[in-house]
């Protein structure tokens, strides 16, 4: 369970190293689909969910392994197409997360262990409603841009948007965190069976 924590940690945070103007994710997103993949793996005797998000999980960590390369050669850009290709791919991401949750939810019912399970759960959802709106908020300022030369105010509300959002995720992976520890705690699957 604790590769589930850190899968999603590569996931949701980004630090970005640019110099000369060509970047470089010091945590790629495309590390933590690995981990969610090996994790699945791990964990399909829990929960079938497992098995649902391992296809997209590969699909994500080649998608995202792609951008990450782009990004460093500096080839990347800002067309339609690279919109569309994200969108389809934050579907992606919410549908893994989804079932990773849904997986948590069941593991507990099965093993009726409290794995924090609902705070999880909550947390998730408040993450995704703050992407949307982060979002949201970011396309309005962009516009504003556009029509206004307040850039310092524009770019301290989004300074404050951004430290909003990684306060919700840190929010997010610490619940990930306790359920992980909690799921370690649990005796063994097949414990006890030995004896018989």
């Amino acid at each position: 369970m604790k590769k589930i924590f850190w899968g999603f940690f590569f996931v949701y945070l980004n630090f970005n190293l640019t110099i000369n103007g060509f970047g470089l994710n010091l945590i790629p997103d495309f590390v933590g689909y690995i981990l969610l993949y090996q994790a699945a793996g791990t964990l399909a005797g829990e929960s079938g969910q497992f098995r649902k998000l391992q296809p997209f999980s590969v699909a994500m960590a080649i998608y995202t392994g792609i951008l990450w390369v782009g990004e460093l050669l500096g080839i990347t850009g800002e067309t339609w197409l690279d919109m569309l290709l994200d969108t389809v791919a934050l579907g992606g991401s919410l549908y893994i997360s989804w079932n990773v949750i849904q997986a948590i939810l069941e593991i507990e019912e099965n093993r009726g262990a409290d794995l924090n399970g609902r705070a999880v759960r909550r947390d998730w959802l408040v993450l995704v409603i703050a992407q949307i709106v982060s979002v949201g908020i970011l396309l309005l300022f962009r516009s504003l841009l556009l029509i206004t030369s307040e850039v310092l105010l524009i770019s301290a509300l989004l300074l404050f948007v951004a430290l909003a959002l990684v306060a919700v995720i840190i929010r997010f992976l610490s619940s990930l965190w306790k359920c992980a520890g909690l799921y370690d705690g649990l005796p063994s699957k097949d414990s006890g069976l030995e004896s018989l």
